[in-house]
């Protein structure tokens, strides 16, 4: 069946879309921008979790940077073949960002899991304490995303005109069409692979906070500085779900849509207003991506405390020090010795 061409944006949606787009942009282009001159103040460290940030600052920057085109072309404003650039090369840049992003994300948990519930590592866990092992995770992860969406932008090969620049599958061959998927269905099942993995992770980590928080601090300040810890990981998650869940739930049978075609107008126009609206929260994380960092990385935070002129925040902690979590080990380990001898 041959796609259904029609532009079915209301433009009056479009232009709300458009302008909430221009805040994500302007707040996104900030706050990255900051963040990203903070970690190059930040003295370089072979720390595997800075890497993770550096690599997920610059994948929102990314991101951020192609919305200008996102806007002008939800706004209806510039030449006819605006879209064709989004739909060859911005888009298409967006979501390997994101899906990188996403990724990167993963890897934080599991880092996260490893120093903090499985601190003695063993074979596997000092392959993954190593920054060698992080640089190739973190290469693998931009070569396999670019590998995956360039044929996006490679098939979008149909000559565009001012009837079809507007719709992506449109400009798509046949096999653009079928690889599109492909795709689609490979980002969700990478978005729900990163999910449990958060999930498990994080809940994880929490149990063992609480754990060692009874046993070992007895309610003191580190117990308090612990349970803010958990606090912050429900904070992670709380945005990953906000951010990403809606739009990945929403874009199975969007992309059915899209393949196939089976649908009628208008539940095909409802179906792209509600990938339009999770994909906008999708976004927003490019703007939600700095408050991790901060919550989760004490170098970062006394930075960009130093860096706004913040003295007085210098000096808070909201994620528990390294120290006290080596004294905690410690005390694992002294116990588990003590145990054996008697």
């Amino acid at each position: 069946m041959a796609p259904n061409c029609s532009n079915l944006s209301s433009p009056t949606r479009s232009l709300v879309f458009a302008s909430l787009y221009s805040v994500v942009f302007v707040a996104g282009l900030v706050l990255n921008f900051l963040a990203a001159w903070v970690f190059f103040q930040i003295c370089s460290k072979k720390k595997t979790f800075m890497l993770y940030l550096r690599n997920m600052v610059a994948a929102d920057l990314l991101m951020t940077l192609t919305l200008p085109v996102t806007i002008l072309t939800e706004a209806g404003v510039g030449p006819w073949w605006l879209p064709v650039l989004a739909c060859r090369c911005t888009a298409v840049i967006f979501y390997t960002c994101m899906y990188a992003n996403i990724l990167f994300l993963g890897l934080v948990a599991l880092d996260r899991y490893l120093k903090i519930v499985r601190p003695f590592g063993g074979k596997c866990g000092d392959c993954l304490y190593s920054y060698s092992f992080t640089l190739a995770m973190a290469a693998m992860v931009w070569v396999a995303m670019i590998a995956i969406s360039l044929p996006n932008a490679i098939l979008t090969n149909k000559e565009p005109t001012e009837g079809t620049a507007h719709t992506c599958k449109c400009l798509k061959s046949d096999l653009g069409i079928g690889w599109h998927g492909v795709v689609v269905y490979t980002n969700i099942v990478i978005f729900f692979t990163v999910l449990i993995t958060l999930v498990t992770c994080y809940v994880s980590i929490f149990k063992h906070i609480l754990l060692s928080s009874a046993q070992f601090v007895n309610g003191g300040p580190a117990g308090q500085r612990d349970s803010k810890s958990g606090h912050n990981i429900l904070v992670l998650l709380v945005v990953f779900f906000i951010c990403f869940v809606p739009y990945h739930l929403w874009r199975v049978p969007f992309t059915f849509s899209q393949t196939h075609n089976p649908y009628s107008k208008e539940v095909a126009n409802i179906l792209l207003d509600g990938k339009k609206a999770t994909l906008f929260l999708s976004s927003c994380n490019v703007c939600l991506d700095p408050i991790i960092y901060s919550l989760m990385c004490k170098s970062f935070r006394g930075k960009l405390a130093q860096t706004l002129g913040l003295k007085s925040l210098i000096q808070k902690t909201i994620y528990s020090p390294v120290s006290e979590r080596k004294q905690i080990v410690m005390r694992f380990k002294e116990n588990g010795s003590s145990s054996s001898s008697s």
